[in-house]
């Protein structure tokens, strides 16, 4: 079989030499640049790649977390130590506990003590609303719930965005801060406030253990 032949003018020669004409005109003004000009262009080009954002790797560490809000304050939990999220129905009063404490609640049938997280990092209480939630924190069991104004999201965040906390904020203990962001969440550790014994309601005592 005889090759296919392509015929002349089907050829826009023309374009082509249009086209290698416009490149020969780039090449030679790029080669006309001086040092100093050259050096700008690769700076600029360092900018914008700069710019760019990171593609997250999938073996990169994360950190999930459930975010909530305590009065004006934004704060964060990390959701290994989270059981569930609860509205709070009712709760017994027990006496003898810090200001802090609410009492006892039965919580899906497990009796937990209640804290009021506002009250426990001196943040301005403004009373019970709709939005009110209760977070059960837990091991392998619901084990304390901890009051807040509004729980709001679950999220995933890179560990080297958890930052380290300074000596204090907002007059939380630093024990008890996981990390903070950039953007001002502050993580709260929930393994420290699970070893708090203040927290701990016993029932058969009336009082704290």
């Amino acid at each position: 079989m005889r090759g296919h032949r392509v015929r002349p003018e089907a050829i826009n020669w023309e374009d082509i030499r249009g086209r290698l004409g416009r490149a020969g005109a780039a090449l030679a003004g790029a080669l006309e640049r001086t040092p100093e000009e050259r050096r700008r262009v690769m700076d600029e080009r360092a900018r914008v790649l700069a710019r760019v954002p990171a593609i997250s790797r999938p073996d990169e560490e994360k950190v999930e977390i459930v975010t909530m809000v305590l009065g004006a304050e934004h704060y964060a939990v990390e959701t290994k130590h989270v059981r569930e999220i609860a509205r709070l129905v009712d709760f017994t009063p027990v006496p003898g506990t810090p200001d802090f404490v609410l009492g006892i609640a039965n919580l899906r049938g497990e009796i937990v003590a209640v804290m009021d997280l506002r009250r426990f990092f001196g943040v301005p209480v403004k009373g019970l609303t709709d939005l009110s939630r209760v977070v059960v924190l837990g091991t392998t069991r619901s084990e304390l719930g901890v009051l807040v104004d509004e729980a709001q999201a679950v999220m995933s965040l890179r560990a080297e965005e958890v930052l380290e906390p300074p000596g204090s904020v907002a007059g939380i203990g630093r024990d008890y801060l996981r990390g903070v962001t950039a953007d001002a969440l502050i993580i709260l550790d929930g393994a420290v406030l699970l070893k708090d014994s203040r927290v701990f309601v016993n029932q058969a005592e009336g009082g704290v253990e």
